[in-house]
């Protein structure tokens, strides 16, 4: 270790099996923090299970402040988690679950206990390998707005949650549901209303680099002519089938789409 001030936090639910989709970085990757009253560099390990945290050694560390040292560097992978998250379109046939937790503390001495500061954030088999792993890194970091996320813990919390779910169809229907929710807020609509789900996702998926597909809908009651996005449609595929037998096409894809919406709604809510 190059500096003498460090923390390590263990990334779970993207580092994955053999038995499982992944993806990894060729190296190592790093990114140089600028102006950041803490954090010098950031290293995030080629399997992207662990990230580091190097601190200026300018920095004076006691035991009075160093809890909120290490809240705030778990607040900022908490943000790059959702910059993950958001720009899962590289990766997206990935299953992603990202918790995170420390899992060293070099700061003051080797007397810091872990348990003390620990916080959660609460067929084919494919590795795709990037040799780009700094640009995606700097990616994730350039995404990171400490205040805001703050302010929306709770509901990014929420997200973290739902994408713990085991089973892949619930899961899905419990996200749309979240999404459903979280426009109603931004339009302070009085009531859920899936036609304006339609809108935000109509105007918002290509923020995330999603292209939208639009047919006919297929809730009971819609007009003949009202359209509906793949989203929506699934959504009602799942929840109004015609046709009992039919198959449901769901996959890591989806749910890593659905998400990177979501990322999109939470930050459109007014702080």
């Amino acid at each position: 270790m190059e500096n003498s001030k460090y923390v390590v936090f263990e990334i779970l639910g993207v580092k994955k099996d053999d038995r499982q989709n992944s993806f990894v970085f060729d190296k190592d990757a790093e990114c140089i923090i600028n102006n950041d009253e803490y954090i010098s560099k950031i290293q995030v390990s080629s399997d992207i299970g662990k990230a580091i945290f190097y601190l200026h050694d300018s920095l004076e560390i006691s035991e009075n402040n160093v809890s909120g040292i290490v809240n705030y560097l778990s607040l900022y992978l908490g943000n790059m988690m959702i910059a993950l998250l958001k720009n899962s379109l590289k990766y997206s046939s990935v299953l992603l679950k990202p918790t995170i937790r420390i899992s060293e503390l070099h700061l003051i001495g080797n007397e810091v206990r872990l348990n003390d500061y620990i916080r959660f954030t609460d067929s084919l088999v494919c590795c795709f390998k990037f040799d780009n792993g700094n640009e995606i890194l700097k990616q994730w970091i350039e995404d990171v707005k400490i205040s805001d996320y703050v302010i929306k813990n709770d509901k990014y919390d929420i997200l973290f949650l739902l994408l713990q779910g085991g089973n892949i169809v619930q899961k899905y229907m419990a996200m749309y549901a979240y999404l459903m929710c979280l426009v109603k807020e931004i339009y302070s609509s009085q009531r859920e209303n899936q036609k304006q789900v339609v809108k935000y996702i109509s105007d918002n998926c290509s923020r995330v680099g999603i292209n939208l597909i639009l047919s006919l809908c297929t809730r009971p009651g819609a007009k003949t002519n009202e359209k509906e996005d793949q989203f929506t449609a699934l959504r009602n595929k799942i929840a109004h089938p015609a046709n009992i037998n039919a198959n449901v096409n769901m996959s890591e894809n989806t749910i890593n789409q659905l998400a990177s919406i979501i990322c999109c709604a939470i930050e459109d809510i007014s702080s």
